[in-house]
């Protein structure tokens, strides 16, 4: 009998046979680096203004307010940041097919 780990291997590894990987020209893998580095500085950007706008809040409200208003923002940052992360995975691969 095999282990649990021999037969996930055996998995991955036909996997890996049947999946051809596509090597990328440099000027493909200078656009993706490009591309992530805007999307980490578009991320970036969005963590800044939540940050501001938590300070603003903390200023301006009772902190019962000030705690869900956090809260809220957290979650809608969490939520701009996977969607920036899915655009740029999806362009990523985009260019990965386009080789």
């Amino acid at each position: 009998m095999k282990s649990a780990l021999e037969l996930a291997m055996q998995k991955v590894n036909a996997r890996q046979e049947r999946a051809p990987v596509a090597s990328l020209t440099e000027a493909q893998r200078r656009e993706i680096g490009e591309l992530r580095k805007q999307y980490e500085a578009k991320i970036a950007e969005k963590e800044i203004m939540m940050q501001a706008e938590i300070r603003r809040t903390v200023r301006e409200r009772p902190p019962q307010e000030a705690a869900v208003k956090f809260i809220e923002l957290q979650t809608q940052f969490q939520e701009s940041k996977k969607a920036l992360q899915a655009e740029l995975e999806s362009k990523v691969a985009a260019l990965r097919d386009a080789s």
